[in-house]
């Protein structure tokens, strides 16, 4: 689904490569005029008239973590050294070490060039805090040439994406002297491929003039600026990127622009959330919320650039304003403009006082749509898809709970296109079909069994993709209720996943928004476990596809690397017994298969390829099923001996062999340093 936010970046301009004149240096052209703040100054050529600020929340997941990438000249220019002007290395250092005092970035990238690059380090911080004040105070600017571009390409290519809203600053007092002609200011811009629609570049000049070509490659970027430092000065750098802010006072949002600056603030359609003054005032400014907001909700906040031609200053916040929050909403980033006959799925997590008991959805009309929740779950998913023709507002979907509070959703909003014809409502889930969550795996047990026999999944199988304009959605899936068999895992237009089963139905699977996660443990499927993935900028990366699998896109086969984009259908195969239908192995689950045990003195460890768990022993009898909720080793039961671990007994349908020899255990025997473990189903 192509997402409704307007492209933030639309009316962004840069200006000027921050550079200077060298020995053996390509000819700056001349400067154009100076304007700025005293000791910035931002150079740029004559300005088009100013067009309204645009400020919306850009498409797709949305960043939680902050990132400083300093790209730093360590040329002996910098310490006045050859055709250096002054000596203000040191001041550069301390310029950069006060910006992440200030900003607190989570992540720092410390790249250091002269004749290419010279060092490349990276921080996790506030962990990692000792690491980078030591090698800030160990650095040295005895380098010659400034080979620039070449080096911020070098600096830029690995950057990728993961979470983080990046602020790129390059800091040098020279201009480029690479004799390599193919080494030019528009190659090093593009070579950031992974550049999220937040993330900034920043070329800070040191007192020095701006090449024409370096100008262009800014002009054309659409991300970068460049900012001029007076001869001798050290920059002021705190305040440049992109923040991220946590709001849980509606009368308290930081604005951190100077008295007076003109606000606008960019919130998903149809949230009741608007500026309470359009300046901001003292460092901050005030929000009114005329109804309840669902937690975590997504904002933007923007003010004009500081300069002419600069970048619109911007903060990325969370809004957690509402009283008594309920529901945290995972995926702000779902295209929620809908023409008739779309779909789209959002999902919640239910926060830890919320009884999920009695949930129900209240639709206004021209939607209809239902709940998915895996049994014992605390994440919510709600399929709406849109019956109507465009309504004069947003519609707003309301999640009931049990003891009659409701709390509004994420409110549809009209798309483009003409209507498509409204499918008759979906058939109810089969009698019976209600999940059973007395062992904490649900109806999950009958799903598996058709898994084994899934093929590759062709082209014929895209058809169960959301289609725009032709014709109604594919029947939604059962209320609570998984597919009888797995045939395919669907990753949506609203970046969802679900397991796809016989008939087009599906059973929604919770995934982070970002950071990989294993599929068999998410969605409680062992056969899937070890196949791992994460969201990325382009859609689901894959990090990993174990060798009993086969996922197939279309005809070809998948693997670690693998770029899977938003609406596709995916097939998978088994290659292996092993992934059979099984008891639930609860909290086990993501473990995969065999299961081994291993005695580390009176420390039991369940060992599986793709992880294991640690289980410390108490003195008595302990059941291994009960201790880890694991319905197929309930009876199991061991007991530590001084130094060792006593089989006290084994349930019916486990046997345990010694792996040394293949010799079957009985109770009342000790366990051996690795105990091979056979499943009911297994064999």
């Amino acid at each position: 689904m192509r997402p409704a936010a307007v492209t933030l970046l639309s009316a962004l301009l840069a200006a000027g490569l921050a550079c200077g004149p060298r020995s053996g240096a390509r000819a700056a052209a001349p400067a154009p005029a100076e304007t700025g703040t005293p000791g910035v100054t931002l150079r740029r050529a004559p300005a088009a008239p100013a067009s309204p600020l645009a400020c919306a929340l850009p498409p797709g997941p949305l960043p939680s973590q902050t990132r400083a990438v300093f790209i730093l000249d360590t040329s002996g220019s910098m310490r006045g050294i050859g055709d250096g002007k002054a000596d203000i290395f040191g001041r550069v250092v301390a310029a950069v070490n006060a910006y992440v005092r200030a900003e607190r970035p989570d992540r720092v990238e410390l790249v250091t060039f002269d004749g290419g690059l010279r060092s490349s380090r990276g921080y996790s911080l506030p962990g990692d805090r000792t690491r980078w004040n030591s090698d800030l105070a160990a650095l040295r600017a005895d380098g010659q040439n400034t080979y620039l571009y070449r080096s911020v390409a070098q600096a830029l290519a690995p950057l990728k994406a993961g979470g983080y809203v990046t602020t790129v600053l390059v800091l040098t007092d020279g201009i480029d002297n690479d004799p390599d002609p193919a080494q030019t200011a528009a190659r090093a811009l593009g070579a950031f491929g992974a550049r999220g629609p937040l993330d900034t570049l920043h070329y800070v000049a040191l007192g020095t003039a701006v090449p024409a070509e370096a100008q262009a490659a800014l002009r054309g970027s659409g991300y970068a600026q460049s900012l001029t430092v007076p001869v001798g000065q050290a920059p002021e750098l705190t305040g440049l990127g992109v923040g991220i802010a946590t709001v849980t006072d509606p009368a308290r949002v930081p604005a951190p622009f100077p008295a007076g600056t003109p606000l606008v603030l960019g919130v998903p359609g149809g949230f009741p959330v608007r500026l309470a003054g359009s300046t901001a005032q003292g460092g901050g400014v005030g929000l009114e919320v005329a109804g309840r907001v669902p937690h975590g909700t997504p904002a933007l906040l923007c003010a004009p650039p500081a300069t002419p031609g600069g970048l619109p200053r911007r903060v990325l916040l969370r809004l957690e304003v509402g009283p008594a929050p309920g529901l945290s909403w995972l995926n702000p980033g779902a295209d929620r403009a809908l023409r008739p006959g779309e779909s789209v799925t959002l999902r919640y997590r239910l926060s830890a006082a919320t009884d999920p008991a009695g949930l129900t959805l209240r639709l206004p009309p021209g939607l209809t749509g239902e709940l998915l929740r895996l049994p014992g779950g605390r994440e919510v998913g709600v399929r709406l898809t849109r019956q109507a023709p465009d309504a004069a507002g947003p519609l707003v979907p309301r999640l009931v709970f049990g003891d009659g509070q409701s709390l509004p959703l994420a409110p549809i909003v009209g798309g483009e296109g003409r209507a498509a014809p409204v499918p008759p409502p979906a058939a109810a889930p089969p009698n019976g079909a209600r999940p059973d969550a007395a062992d904490g795996n649900g109806p999950w047990g009958p799903l598996l069994g058709g898994l084994l026999a899934a093929g590759l999944l062709g082209g014929g199988l895209l058809l169960w993709r959301r289609r725009r304009g032709r014709a109604g959605p594919r029947p939604a899936p059962p209320v609570l209720a998984p597919p009888t068999a797995v045939e395919g895992i669907e990753y949506g237009e609203d970046r969802t996943l679900a397991l796809v089963g016989a008939g087009g139905r599906g059973t929604a699977v919770p995934i982070p928004l970002s950071g990989p996660f294993d599929l068999g443990q998410v969605a409680r499927v062992p056969h899937l476990s070890g196949l791992r993935a994460e969201q990325h900028r382009d859609g689901l990366r894959m990090l990993r596809v174990p060798g009993d699998l086969e996922v197939s896109q279309g005809a070809r086969l998948l693997g670690a690397g693998d770029v899977v984009r938003p609406g596709t259908l995916l097939g998978v195969a088994v290659a292996r017994p092993a992934r059979s239908p099984l008891p639930p192995l609860g909290t086990l689950i993501g473990l995969g298969l065999p299961l081994r045990l291993r005695a580390d003195g009176v420390t039991l460890h369940l060992v599986g390829p793709y992880g294991e768990h640690a289980l410390a022993l108490r003195p008595g009898i302990t059941d291994v099923g009960e201790a880890v909720g694991a319905g197929a080793l309930h009876g199991l039961k061991v007991a530590p001996s001084g130094p060792r671990v006593l089989l006290a007994a084994v349930p019916a349908g486990v046997t345990l062999r010694r792996l040394q020899d293949g010799a079957e255990l009985r109770p009342g025997t000790y366990l051996p340093a690795e105990t091979g473990m056979e499943l009911p189903g297994t064999g």
